[in-house]
Order: structure tokens, then sequence, then C-alpha cells
């Protein structure tokens, strides 16, 4: 089952590439690419739109087969990339199959090839704000910026902050389009890394490019499970990171997965954005949340995170620590506000009309979201200073070439817990 090959009868590459975002290229048919692009990108649809309950085994909904030219080689690293996926999905067992197919696969525009230009650099381009940072570092390197669109805003941001920021003659900017399949919920993006990689690894083999930056701060990557109500995700965790690297080796494809803000706070990621380019802040989206969720629905216009999800909060703590509250966005719950009684009282100032009578609801709904991300962070700040916080860190010398990798993380975790707990001091009592 293949939630693309059932539905469409075409394998994922030929849905997304086409000649509006494959530059001047007339074709491209590397199929040993384009067959572990086909394994991914259907992973990651599957785990989007298959709804299921986290707390009992869903491996008779998590199976997928996909077509392959490159059988032999792929069937070899078929089990690493099974361990990949269960961890990316919090331990779920997938069964991951291929088939032999006789077809040739290729990307083809239907027009002579044109593309004269070379790029020295990819990067990823997501609309975030550690991904605006690091773009700024990619700003002069000729580089070729891939954004792959999730959500309108997503892009929207990309395509601003591209236009405005990052658009020099070397440079360029694709957008790759997620399609939409006819389900009703997009259940999880915890495995949307790997689609971003799997699209840039596209142009990174095109254009003999050996690395594929991406841009995000340690502490996200890091991302630990020490508190019974977050959900965490593993998108950029060095263990992830190291799994896809491997599995690109294995199959001799010569591109690496770089994160060269692996060992910053995102404190530290905001210092690393030149004071001209401190305004573009507002233009980047980090919250998590859908924004269809009910009980966001009374919020003033402009309010583009809700402050209720662990990226905004952990947003929140890094303007704090950077000074730059007055640069940054606005959030349907006041940064500083906490307290029930000011939620509902804000909450009554806020709400529509229509929704008046759901004035109690939302609030209580916010105040609980907000009450177990204040614990989450209280809990984080305990553990780094009983030292116990590496009890959940999931580190292994394996995953990383830097040798002082534990030093490294050692001291980011140690300025993490003295910003959450500038954070924390400034909420209201």
């Amino acid at each position: 089952m293949n939630k693309f090959f059932d539905e469409y009868g075409k394998n994922p590459h030929e849905l997304h590439f086409n000649a509006e975002n494959m530059l001047r290229i007339g074709s491209y048919d590397n199929n040993l690419i384009l067959d572990l692009y086909d394994i991914f990108v259907s992973i990651c649809y599957h785990d989007f739109f298959t709804i299921r309950d986290e707390n009992v085994d869903n491996s008779s909904k998590l199976k997928i087969t996909v077509p392959v030219n490159y059988y032999d080689e792929l069937e070899k690293v078929i089990p690493i990339i099974c361990e990949l996926i269960a961890y990316m999905t919090n331990g779920e067992k997938w069964s991951i199959c291929i088939e032999k197919s006789i077809i040739p696969k290729k990307i083809d525009t239907g027009r002579l090839e044109l593309q004269t230009e070379k790029f020295e650099n990819i990067c990823l381009l997501s609309g975030g704000l550690d991904a605006f940072s690091g773009a700024l570092n990619e700003k002069d390197n000729k580089t070729l910026f891939v954004t792959t669109e999730t959500n309108p805003t997503e892009v929207i941001n990309a395509r601003f902050i591209y236009d405005h920021v990052l658009n020099e003659s070397q440079n360029e900017h694709v957008v790759v389009k997620k399609k939409e399949l006819n389900y009703e919920s997009h259940y999880t993006q915890r495995t949307r890394t790997l689609f971003f990689l799997s699209n840039a690894l596209i142009y990174a083999d095109y254009f003999k490019i050996s690395e594929i930056k991406m841009y995000e701060n340690g502490i996200m990557s890091l991302n630990p499970k020490f508190y019974f109500r977050r959900i965490v995700t593993k998108t950029t965790h060095p263990k992830t990171i190291y799994l896809i690297n491997k599995i690109l080796n294995e199959l001799n494809i010569n591109i690496k997965i770089i994160n060269s803000y692996m060992y910053l706070t995102k404190s530290e990621v905001l210092s690393r954005i030149p004071k001209k380019y401190i305004g573009y802040i507002k233009n980047t989206k980090t919250c998590s949340k859908n924004h269809g969720i009910q009980a966001l629905s009374n919020r003033v216009k402009g309010e583009t995170h809700c402050g209720l999800c662990t990226a905004c909060i952990l947003r929140q703590i890094s303007i704090l620590n950077s000074n730059l509250i007055e640069n940054d966005v606005h959030y349907m719950l006041p940064l500083k506000m906490r307290k029930r009684e000011d939620i509902v009282n804000y909450e009554k100032q806020i709400s529509k009309p229509n929704k008046s009578h759901l004035v109690n609801k939302y609030a209580i709904y916010k105040y609980i979201e907000k009450k177990s991300l204040l614990e989450y962070y209280e809990r984080y700040y305990d553990l780094v200073i009983t030292g116990n916080i590496y009890n959940y860190l999931d580190l292994n010398p394996k995953f990383f070439e830097e040798k002082d990798y534990f030093d490294r993380i050692d001291k980011m975790i140690k300025k993490f817990a003295k910003e959450i707990k500038k954070y924390l001091d400034s909420m209201e009592k």
C-alpha cells in the first residue's frame, strides 16, 4: 500500500517536480536517488495522513510498498530506514517493502536543457527563525535555497525572506509543494524533515554538491522527553541526521546532511543575525499548533503564533534573553500571561461576539496548555541543575563527528538553563 501510487498511479517524484520548480533543468534520471526519494516521501505522506492512537500497536496501519529500480542496493538499507522511521515516530513499528520495477524513473520537464548556472551550496529555507538566521550565512555563497511547502504560511515567509534579504544574482529559490491528498486531516509532522531533505537531495545530486545545509538550534534538536504531557519530535535529532547520512553513505551517495547550529541555543541563533536584519524576525514562523483549533479562533488580527506550543515558548525564551521583544511576532496568548483569571479576562476582551459563550472553554484550554509548558520548562531547568538531564538526551559518540561534542552540548544546556530561569522569572506571579 502506497498512498501516492494507489491514488494517482504515479510515484512521488513525478508528483512533486515539474517545469515550475526544476529551474531550467531539462530532465533528471538518477534512478537510485529517485528510488530513495520515493521511499522517503512515501513514508512521510503515510505518516502525515494515517490517523492512529499512539498508545497501541499500529503496525497493521504502517505498511507501504514502493517500486524501485535499484532493488538489491536498497534492500540492504531497509533495516536502517526502518530504524530511522521508528525513531522519528516514537518507536512505532513500520513495514517498509520494496518491489523490483523495470520501468526507469525520470523527471522530465518537457523542454531542452537550459540550465547554465551552477550553485555551490544547497540550503533549506523553511520560513522559520533558525532557518532565516542560517540562510544569512549562505547569502553570498552561490546558494540554491530549497523550500518545502507543508502549509501556505511557510512558503509566504520563505519567499518574503528570500525576496527581501537573500535574493542575490548568484542565488536562486525553489519551492516544492506538498501534494494535497483527499484526507480530512494532517495527523502529524514528525517526519517532515525527511521530506525537506529528500527534496533538496534531487538538486544536490544534479549540481554535484556534497552537503545539504540545514539550521536548527541544538535545544530543539535534542528535544528530550521527560514530561508525560508533552509529545516530542526527533525531526533533527543528531541520531536522525546520523541515520540519514548512514543510509546515503551505504548507498555510495556522496551527499551529507549538515546542521551547523547543533550546539547553539535559540538565543545564540538570534545573536547570529546581523543588526540590519533584526526587523525581519517578525516575518518568520515558529508555531507548531494547527491554527484551525477551535480554541484559537478568538484572536486579534496579526497574531501568527499561539504562544502555547513548545516551539513558541522556546522562541519566547530566546527573544526575551536577546532583548528583542519589540521585534517579535504577536502571540495569541500574551508572553507573560499565566494566571487563569487573567487568561479568562483576556479572552473576554478579544472574543468575537458570536463566541462569547465559549470564553471560559477557550480560556481553560489556553490555561492548561500554558501551565503544562511552564511545568515542562521548570522540570527542564531542574534536570539541568541536578545533572539528570543527560538521562533523557539520547547521546552517543557515533552520532557526532566532533570529538568534543559532549563538552559543547554541556555548555549549551547550561546556558539554556540560565535562559529558562530568566524567562520563568519574567512571568506574572
